[in-house]
């Protein structure tokens, strides 16, 4: 294998916008007509769609629905199945397993052997966009039950990459992932970027010192702001690239290359990416911010049809320098995210954007709370680094923060640290309801 190549697979990624809009117009022609004749949920939402009427992407947008996880779970009820979407026959599902539910009840997808082998090479093409080299040992820390798990592996693999040291995901296990990681030496880490923080933190308070023998990482669950990478890379000599994607539904994922001018989307020839205005359904321009809607046409056995992420995103313009004509993202957060406060809204990529541009803050994990009643002022909480071993030292450190943060986001906040803050699975919880009476 030639680990001097510059991409995975240089004619899929470097298609010309012609050609690409050409294989997606293609792709969700094939697809409408292959849900209608086969999935009992997508023949009642798209019973007044004619596939032939689509005749351009713009046709696609107009006349076919956005959908929802809601709108899954519905017929879930409705049809007496945890798979209405399937359109293939059960003996021929290969890999399916649930959502995390962090949203609600669980959903479900499944593979047949052509989508799963159509994942696991875009998992490839991620990979070698993140640095991943045949001769790198993988420490791979995911959540297990999930499709995702094994795709990831497979992926490297495809890649060539032969020792994949698998572990969970869980905060309660930092100290025997950075043991392993010594004991092993893995050259490259799949992990959330909570977990490299706590990694970091742990080996930092060892007598061995802060040195973790990682040359790269690719980092799950979070924004992560300028600054706190170059931090990665001057304490702990780790080069952090970041994947954000939807691993629960879909599987597909976008990476950072060496540039890191925003995440590349890597199934452009297998997917049709919408990013529209969350209220009005629009398309929004490049450099815009707003909502990823993604049709994942060359899957076979449950597809999503303009399903709508709740992710917000801002598309980067132009084509990247590496050579890759896909285009990128920066995934900025969730819509559930948004915390009311003083007449505005403040989302959790906000304040690790401004977190990493203090030294005091860089790095540090978080959380907000949200109010029943809209506050005057944002509570965010910190947790506690190991280095603040005294009261005093805290709350100076508290205040500076709070300073800080009143002028980065222009708005009075309440900074406070926590000895633990809720996850869910290798993420921070970024908001906190505050309970209801």
């Amino acid at each position: 294998m030639n680990i001097k190549r510059e991409m995975w697979d240089a004619a899929a990624e470097g298609l010309a916008p012609a050609a690409r809009q050409a294989l997606q117009l293609k792709g969700v022609q094939s697809l409408l007509a292959w849900v209608k004749a086969r999935s009992p949920m997508q023949r009642e939402r798209l019973a007044q769609v004619d596939p032939a009427d689509v005749r351009t992407l713009a046709d696609f947008a107009a006349l076919v629905p956005l959908s929802t996880k809601d709108d899954l779970r519905a017929a879930m009820d409705r049809i007496g199945s945890a798979l209405p979407h399937l359109c293939v026959a059960r003996e021929d599902i290969v890999l399916s397993g649930p959502s995390a539910g962090t949203s609600g009840r669980q959903t479900y997808q499944a593979f047949n052997a052509q989508d799963l082998d159509r994942n696991v090479e875009l998992a490839a093409r991620l990979f070698w966009c993140s640095g991943l080299r045949p001769n790198d040992v993988l420490q791979l820390l995911v959540t297990p039950f999930t499709p995702a798990a094994d795709i990831f592996r497979l992926g490297a693999q495809r890649v060539g990459v032969k020792w994949i040291i698998r572990d969970n995901h869980e905060p309660t296990q930092v100290p025997r992932y950075v043991e392993v990681a010594r004991s092993l030496e893995p050259t490259f880490l799949q992990a959330g970027v909570a977990t490299l923080r706590a990694m970091a933190q742990h080996a930092a308070a060892t007598p061995a010192g802060g040195a973790l023998p990682h040359r790269r990482a690719i980092l799950m669950g979070a924004a992560l702001g300028p600054e706190a990478r170059a931090q990665f890379r001057q304490s702990l000599g780790i080069e952090v690239t970041t994947l954000s994607g939807q691993g629960s539904d879909f599987n597909l994922f976008s990476t950072e290359c060496e540039a890191h001018d925003g995440e590349h989307w890597h199934g452009e020839d297998m997917t049709l990416v919408e990013v529209i205005d969350p209220t009005s359904g629009a398309p929004v321009g490049e450099g815009d911010v707003g909502e990823m809607v993604i049709t994942d046409y060359y899957r076979r056995a449950t597809p999503h049809v303009r399903w709508r992420t709740e992710d917000m995103v801002r598309v980067h313009p132009g084509i990247c320098r590496c050579g890759r004509t896909s285009r990128r993202f920066t995934l900025l957060d969730r819509l559930a995210n948004r915390v009311p406060v003083r007449g505005t809204a403040v989302y959790p990529f906000q304040v690790e954007i401004a977190l990493s541009r203090s030294e005091d803050g860089r790095n540090l994990e978080f959380a907000l709370m949200r109010k029943a009643d809209e506050p005057q002022k944002l509570e965010v909480r910190l947790l506690r680094p190991s280095t603040l071993t005294d009261d005093a030292t805290g709350t100076a450190v508290g205040q500076r923060l709070q300073h800080h943060l009143d002028a980065e986001l222009k708005l009075p906040t309440q900074v406070s640290f926590h000895d633990d803050l809720p996850r869910v699975g290798y993420k921070t919880l970024r908001v906190i309801d505050e309970p209801r009476d």
